[in-house]
């Protein structure tokens, strides 16, 4: 019966432990950059236009130009939001790092 609890442990303990997302996925660094740089992107069209239909295209342009800086493609993005937004305690590290990065830069 021991032995039992021993692979119980083991196997929550593995799957507990997933802090990194898997190699098609963004890792928080990344993502934590690009989410901020479309953040930006957004806030700045929303307080220069107000109405979201006025400047969509020149949002979507915008937002696939900081992809290509990134090195990413919207698909992928797309999948590590999905991912994020699934796993909790990553969203939380991903909100983490933006705000402590948000937070240098206006200090």
């Amino acid at each position: 019966m021991t032995r039992f609890y021993q692979t119980f442990a083991f196997l929550v303990l593995i799957a507990c432990q997933q802090t990194q997302p898997p190699y098609d996925v963004l890792g928080l660094n990344q993502m934590a950059l690009i989410v901020e740089e479309i953040t930006i992107i957004e806030t700045h069209y929303q307080s220069r236009y107000g109405v979201p239909s006025q400047y969509k295209k020149a949002l979507d342009k915008s937002v696939d130009q900081a992809l290509v800086k990134a090195g990413c493609t919207r698909k992928k993005f797309k999948k590590s939001l999905r991912y994020y937004a699934a796993h909790p305690e990553l969203q939380k590290s991903l909100n983490e790092v933006l705000l402590t990065n948000m937070s240098r830069k206006l200090n």
